[in-house]
């Protein structure tokens, strides 16, 4: 990768850079004729469909589950939780409830409470720490009951970094029979989810941040194909004959040809993820540094164990959005500013009336990246 200083700080919203083998296969994809994945047999689509499956293997592999005819693709994560929210069956009857993490982001609200606004079904927040981690301690006593019928984790806070301690959190859940749906979006690819083990029901990510493939590309794991009813429906190249919906996996929530070209770049791209070049001790304490700086304000998680590569910054007097554009116009710094796309998370920390200043790293950053955002901080504070 380049040796120069990085100043791309929004990872959480895309990642960059993209490693170099993905950006070859984006390149030259069409420089070949090119069929359908999974329908034509020439040689060149009979190596992208082999692609698409190794690529599907290995995202089993780092969701560690044995069923990879179960990981369904789409275009993003947003795309997986609304086929899993609106197709679950149990959500279509009347005075369901919905338990969701008080992280989570509008991925997950908007479908769902468009779901809350027609089927007569409901949401309850589940009770939870300062910085938005679930206390596991109180779940049985805050229990919605039986008619609870679908649990919703966002594994890492995109707004604060915060990672739920999902293994306490899943055994929880299994002794009240509540299944389990994990929002995997911010998570890093390096970053095994053990949906097998944990017994996790459903699971969405998407491949174009902490996977460093291209955008367009996501997908989601689906434990009981049964319990769900597909969201679209078309030709797969299956049972063609036939005017019914396949049951066949993955075909059955594959309809129409699906993105080959993003697929078979996003398989380079989780085939070659680099380890993070800021250890987590380092980044800590580079959260503990600018909690020091006159007036800022760090939103992260309050164990330290437990945070991921994105935190948020207030100021006293600095508006989020004079902050952001400081650190670009001075620094060449770029950053996120405003909500998020979580208000639930903002209200949770009560960051909702102005937003934040979000920072996020990549696997490529390295120290002296690191030190030249802390300068520019420091700058933008002192000297405004």
């Amino acid at each position: 990768m380049p040796q120069k200083l990085n100043r791309y700080f929004d990872n959480a919203t895309t990642s960059y850079p993209k490693p170099e083998e993905m950006k070859r296969v984006l390149a030259h994809f069409y420089d070949v004729p090119v069929g359908s994945y999974g329908r034509s047999a020439d040689e060149a689509t009979l190596s992208i469909t082999l692609k698409v499956e190794e690529l599907r293997d290995r995202l089993a592999a780092w969701l560690d589950v044995s069923e990879a005819s179960h990981i369904l693709f789409c275009e993003n994560a947003t795309f997986g939780l609304n086929a899993i929210l609106k197709g679950y069956k149990p959500l279509r009857k009347p005075g369901s409830i919905v338990w969701i993490s008080p992280m989570e982001h509008n991925a997950v609200m908007r479908p769902l409470t468009a779901l809350c606004a027609g089927n007569g079904i409901s949401y309850r927040i589940m009770p939870h720490l300062p910085d938005g981690t679930i206390d596991t301690a109180r779940l049985a006593e805050e229990w919605p009951g039986s008619q609870t019928a679908l649990a919703c984790i966002n594994l890492e806070s995109n707004v604060n970094g915060m990672m739920q301690p999902i293994e306490s959190i899943a055994n929880e859940l299994h002794r009240l029979g509540v299944p389990i749906l994990c929002d995997a979006t911010q998570l890093p690819g390096t970053e095994r989810i053990e949906a097998d083990r944990l017994g996790i029901d459903f699971v969405a990510f998407t491949g174009h941040k902490g996977l460093l493939g291209p955008s367009g590309t996501g997908g989601y794991f689906i434990r009981h194909p049964e319990s769900v009813e597909p969201l679209t429906a078309g030709g797969n190249g299956v049972h063609s004959e036939s005017m019914d919906i396949t049951v066949e996996m993955p075909d059955r929530f594959m309809a129409g040809t699906p993105n080959m070209l993003g697929l078979v770049a996003l398989a380079e791209s989780v085939a070659h993820l680099p380890a993070y070049g800021i250890t987590q001790e380092q980044w800590c304490d580079a959260l503990d540094e600018m909690a020091e700086m006159e007036g800022l304000t760090v939103w992260r998680s309050a164990d330290r164990k437990r945070q991921g590569y994105v935190c948020s910054l207030t100021h006293e007097t600095l508006l989020p959005s004079e902050t952001g554009d400081l650190l670009l116009h001075r620094h060449g710094l770029i950053t996120r500013t405003g909500l998020h796309c979580a208000p639930l998370a903002h209200r949770t920390l009560g960051t909702d009336k102005t937003g934040t200043v979000r920072i996020s790293l990549s696997p490529y950053h390295t120290s002296q990246d690191l030190q030249l955002l802390l300068t520019g901080l420091r700058d933008v504070l002192h000297n405004r």
